[in-house]
């Protein structure tokens, strides 16, 4: 076994399925029985032709390597790999329901590595998809935000804006994903009248291009009242963009920011180094050392951990550092929604123990897990992303059954309201300075009523719809010592 070394804050990891097999070669793993000279011509000419060889050696790849790192290795079901004859499928059998919601398997490994690091084809923009009515099968897809330095934002595209039609066609639950599907298209933004759609002119011509998305979309710095608030909207934890991060944190320090509005709405997770590194710019001064999180593994990992000659308990934590431009504030202020997921999570209970963190928006999405990237490049393009870590706060107090409890209550109706986001007018913001300030909120419950009830915004959400148009959103992943890459 290797020495223990430091966790080392790559973004994915890759391991060779050869050690794999080596380690399950143990008979307490080795699940595969070997032929012996009983077996008879016809058994054997049936077992040679059963599957594809290489998908067979995928479905080996799945299985030996699911029975070492799956979180749940010990609940795998009893499915022979040799008589499947779609690994994907297969794959997905081997999934813990309901628990495990987030574990996938891709046949495109290169195109994942990119996706990790802030690279895919994209044309900018992030979106909101909802039916018109709650009786229509046409969706409507409303601008969330937008990239900076992207196709969208040289066509003019902002939040709020809602797409209507693709070259011509009005959009609906089978067409939705050529918004993303399509290299080269036409979009008609429309506006709701009557309950219905009209469409805005001229066409916007869009391309989707290969392009590094940084997950920094917005930062802004409100000096009000005798407070100067900081806010950052934060769309995914890439690790590639950690210098980034803390250009903005030592942004606001040397601005004097008081306060600060962390916007996780649409973030759905990514690198623990990277919220690590986060929570240790946000962390009240003095708490360099402690506990920012605790990882749980199954027991396979676990015990070959400790046998570590190297082992310490340390091990299992993840501790604050020391930041140069660590805020030292005493309460952080963070916008959640549905969408808010894993490594956006983190940031919220991994502080809590430290400082008053106030959630303003709607109830998580409730994914504590963190997954690796399991490959062998050298072989094929496949690769998976299961689930081996549970995570556990200092004080042990996760609800793993739901997402996390909002302390403000606030819809995200961002369609009905003014105000790019960081804008002071804008809806999340400006119940934000109101908490900040005390003074009262210039949006009052009746104003939210009267909108919601209008006849010409009565849309339903899809959040199925938008799962299925971001399949890799709400994901976490950690950095695996070398202990433990088999």
């Amino acid at each position: 076994m290797k020495k223990m070394k430091h966790p080392i804050y790559l973004l994915f990891i890759s391991i060779l399925s050869i050690a794999f097999l080596t380690y399950c070669s143990d008979d307490e793993n080795n699940t595969v029985v070997p032929k012996t000279e009983l077996n008879n011509p016809e058994e054997e000419e049936e077992e040679e032709n059963s599957i594809d060889e290489e998908v067979l050696m995928i479905n080996n790849f799945i299985k030996d390597n699911m029975e070492i790192y799956y979180f749940w290795n010990e609940e795998l079901p009893d499915i022979d790999q040799e008589k499947e004859e779609d690994s994907e499928a297969y794959f997905y059998k081997l999934l813990k329901d309901p628990d495990d919601r987030w574990s996938f398997i891709t046949d495109d490994y290169p195109a994942l590595v990119k996706y990790f690091s802030g690279i895919e084809k994209s044309t900018g923009y992030s979106l909101q998809l909802m039916y018109l009515n709650s009786t229509s099968t046409q969706v409507i897809a409303v601008i969330e935000y937008v990239h900076p330095d992207t196709p969208a934002e040289d066509a003019g595209l902002k939040r709020g804006d809602i797409i209507v039609k693709i070259d011509g066609q009005l959009i609906n639950d089978e067409n939705y994903s050529d918004l993303l599907g399509r290299t080269s298209f036409e979009i008609t933004l429309g506006e709701i009248v009557g309950g219905n759609t009209s469409d805005l002119e001229p066409t916007i011509p869009i391309q989707a291009l290969e392009i590094s998305l940084n997950p920094i979309v917005k930062t802004n710095i409100i000096d009000t009242l005798g407070h100067k608030i900081g806010y950052l909207a934060y769309t995914s934890f890439v690790y590639d963009y950690n210098d980034d991060l803390e250009a903005v944190i030592q942004e606001f320090k040397q601005a004097g920011v008081t306060d600060l509005v962390l916007d996780l709405r649409y973030n759905g997770g990514g690198s623990v180094a990277t919220a690590e590194l986060l929570g240790s710019m946000l962390v009240p001064a003095g708490n360099t050392g402690n506990v920012f999180i605790e990882t749980v593994y199954n027991d396979i990992i676990t015990n070959d951990i400790k046998r570590d000659p190297d082992y310490t308990p340390d091990f299992f934590l993840r501790k604050f550092s020391e930041q140069e431009n660590n805020l030292n504030i005493d309460k952080l202020y963070v916008f959640t929604t549905e969408s808010t997921a894993s490594a956006s999570e983190m940031i919220i209970y991994g502080l809590e123990p430290y400082m008053d963190v106030v959630q303003i928006g709607t109830q998580t999405h409730g994914k504590y897990y963190g997954s690796i990237t399991i490959d062998d490049e050298e072989k094929h393009d496949w690769a998976m992303q299961p689930i081996v870590m549970r995570s556990i706060n200092a004080e042990d107090n996760i609800d793993y059954t739901q997402g996390l409890i909002p302390d403000v209550v606030l819809n995200d109706y961002f369609y009905n309201y003014p105000g790019e986001l960081g804008a002071p007018e804008e809806l999340f913001m400006a119940k934000a300075i109101s908490e900040i300030t005390g003074e009262p909120f210039i949006y009052d419950e009746s104003d939210e009523q009267s909108i919601v009830k209008s006849a010409s915004r009565q849309f339903k959400k899809a959040p199925g719809l938008r799962e299925k148009l971001y399949p890799l959103r709400n994901r976490m992943w950690v950095d695996f010592p070398e202990v433990i890459k088999h």
